[in-house]
């Protein structure tokens, strides 16, 4: 398979500007790079990225890349400051803002942030960086255009400016008497360009002629690296078994959703990881105390009353497997376990989905459908009722079960709620 090049590029270079060969995608945001399902070999070049409206990338995100033979580059803007965050782990930087920030001498992402339009419109520049501007007015000093202290003085200004009101107009306005020095600087950006578009620009001719090197050796172990995102992204991207159609994280699914006695695999999957993480035996009263948390005291709280499938279960039962989570805290499961195959092999469950899930190009359910299907199949008396299904059945919440049953088609979910129990 011919590895992928990927370049993550916004307001930093314009369109026009951008070589032939690459896969050209928007500012990077948390979850990308898991979300491409990168191979050993691909090669990614990180230019933009966002922080404020969006979850910006992660330092792990990267690290699970490299740790996988993906080559990571970065340069100009927030890819340059990542890479030389990330250099001694396999990360590579490229151009002089990349090299400014590996020095020291630039830290803050704030230096290379701009304001800019959306990236559908063009991802048009509405803002000027300040490392753009640090760097213009030493090119202008080099050329005895401005002398040290215009220089400082306008530098003093761009840098009283919060980095979206570093417009031209805000940056004429800020800076008073030496207004004309302004123009002069203005003036050179748009005649040169600044730095950080040259260095995209530079970085991606450079890969460009380059040939694809051969998958990086790993810098360690890849769970070394890897986060509850990571370990979640992995789980919902990992096949079934070798070759499958089917997902692990929907085969999952397909059990929680529809196996009648599910809770009850999820009671004892609970049960044995907790007796792991707490290396105590025991009841589930002994590994909630061992956890640090308080046995059920009241049998019939909201959080430990019984459902129809948990009747039978104690008041402890019932509180263990319905909050138990894995460390740190976020996910229920992380991968298929025994629990949730036993009695079954890996083909009939592949099988089984298959006939669940939804035809191609079929649409979804309504979400207030799937929610409503959800709780009659689940026999819900309540609203409260269905939440607690679903957290027995190891969804964090009823979002995330209603999220996973879109997957499946709505008329067997149905003719499921017709048919006799025995039957499914």
């Amino acid at each position: 398979m011919t590895p992928r090049r990927i370049a993550f590029v916004g307001p930093t270079l314009p369109a026009q500007q951008r070589p032939a060969g690459f896969e050209y995608r928007p500012p990077v945001r948390h979850g990308d790079l898991f979300d491409l399902c990168l191979r050993p070999g691909d090669q990614v070049l990180i230019v933009d990225g966002v922080y404020q409206h969006f979850a910006p990338i992660r330092h792990k995100e990267i690290l699970a890349q490299l740790a996988r033979g993906v080559h990571v580059a970065g340069t100009a803007s927030l890819g340059a400051l990542r890479a030389a965050e990330l250099a001694g782990f396999g990360m590579q930087g490229l151009g002089q803002v990349y090299g400014q920030a590996r020095a020291g001498r630039l830290t803050a992402d704030a230096d290379v942030a701009v304001l800019h339009t959306d990236d559908s419109a063009g991802a048009r520049r509405l803002t000027e960086a300040m490392v753009c501007v640090r760097h213009a007015l030493t090119e202008l000093l080099e050329a005895r255009q401005l002398d040290t202290h215009q220089a400082s003085r306008l530098e003093q200004a761009a840098a009283r400016l919060h980095f979206t009101e570093r417009s031209a107009t805000g940056l004429r306005h800020e800076a008073g008497p030496d207004r004309d020095a302004m123009h002069l600087l203005l003036d050179h950006l748009q005649r040169h360009g600044d730095i950080k578009t040259r260095d995209a620009r530079d970085a991606l001719h450079t890969l460009a002629a380059r040939p694809v090197p051969p998958p990086s050796h790993a810098p360690g172990p890849a769970d070394n690296w890897t986060s509850s995102y990571g370990r979640q992204w992995d789980f919902e991207h990992r096949p079934l078994k070798p070759g499958s159609a089917v997902g692990a994280r929907l085969a999952l699914a397909c059990q929680q959703l529809f196996a009648t006695d599910f809770p009850d695999r999820h009671r004892a999957y609970a049960l044995r990881m907790a007796a792991a993480t707490t290396r105590t035996t025991g009841t589930a009263g002994r590994l909630l105390g061992a956890a640090g948390f308080a046995p059920a005291t009241r049998p019939h709280a909201r959080l430990a009353r019984g459902t129809e499938a948990t009747a039978h279960w104690t008041a402890d039962e019932r509180l263990l497997a319905r909050t138990f989570r894995l460390p740190p805290g976020r996910l229920v499961y992380q991968d298929l376990p025994a629990e949730a195959v036993a009695g079954t092999t890996l083909d009939e469950l592949e099988q089984r989905c298959l006939r669940l899930l939804l035809p191609p190009g079929a649409q979804a359910p309504p979400t207030a459908r799937r929610h409503t299907l959800l709780s009659r199949l689940w026999q819900a008396g309540s609203e409260h009722d269905y939440r607690l299904c679903a957290l027995e059945r190891g969804f964090r919440d009823t979002a995330e079960a209603a999220r996973l049953a879109g997957a499946f088609d709505l008329t067997l979910i149905a003719r499921l709620l017709r048919e006799p129990a025995a039957a499914r």
